[in-house]
């Protein structure tokens, strides 16, 4: 068994499964470990550059830690984006890593540097040990809309990450306009809070009422679950 308990064989075949679904669609996969690579094929409609969790100027990035993988049009052209990285966070919590992280990626309303607020909420403290953070998230939406590649796609670039990191935690950043649509349960996160960082300085070039939308071992187990009797019996059959 894989150290999530998940059984290696049945992810490997579920993994194949949605790559099989994506390529049905007209769209062929690239995983890639280069964020330099990947600033070179941007953008991907308003994704203009990298955001400064996944950017080469602010992150050095290696194969053991980082990936993402692109989809790509009959033309060669990138039409959906997902990154991962991994954080490790030894003898810590996420709690005290993660203002001292955002402090440094955002420019503030009233600063220099935005400022994230001394009390975070508690499920912080929870999040120890390895974290998965999913980024970069990007779809064309001309030609893609109502085919239904980010509910294949998005779980995809989940089970990629407990098939490499078999981390402690999996952790995405949804807008509230997005979790308002449920959007994190249809990519695969179960459990989201609202309002996931709390700020004494706002950042000036994003929301600051963002979503944390995790995932812990166990849910893990049970989103693997549910893609397995939605994919794999349907595929059987």
């Amino acid at each position: 068994m894989h150290s999530d308990g998940v059984d290696p064989l049945q992810l490997s075949k579920l993994i194949a499964e949605l790559e099989r679904q994506i390529s049905e669609m007209g769209v062929s996969l690239r995983y890639d470990t280069s964020f330099e690579r990947l600033e070179d094929i941007l953008p991907l409609d308003e994704k203009a550059e990298l955001t400064p969790h996944f950017s080469t100027a602010l992150n050095t990035y290696t194969e053991a830690n980082a990936f993402w993988v692109g989809g790509f049009d009959a033309d060669g052209s990138l039409v959906a984006l997902n990154a991962v990285r991994m954080d490790d966070m030894g003898s810590g919590c996420m709690r005290d890593f993660i203002p001292r992280y955002w402090h440094r990626c955002y420019p503030g309303r009233a600063g220099e540097k935005a400022k994230p607020s001394a009390e975070q909420p508690e499920f912080w403290q929870r999040m120890s040990g390895r974290v998965a953070y999913f980024g970069e998230f990007a779809l064309k939406r001309k030609g893609y809309q109502g085919k239904g590649l980010p509910k294949v796609f998005a779980p995809l670039m989940l089970l990629l990450a407990v098939q490499k990191f078999s981390a402690d935690w999996y952790l995405t950043w949804v807008k509230p306009r997005d979790w308002a649509m449920r959007y994190p349960l249809a990519y695969g996160f179960t459990t989201t809070y609202e309002e996931g960082l709390l700020w004494d300085d706002p950042p000036a070039s994003i929301d600051p009422d963002l979503v944390a939308a995790v995932n812990d071992r166990s849910q893990v187990r049970h989103v693997i679950g549910v893609l397995k009797r939605r994919h794999l019996t349907t595929s059987s059959s």
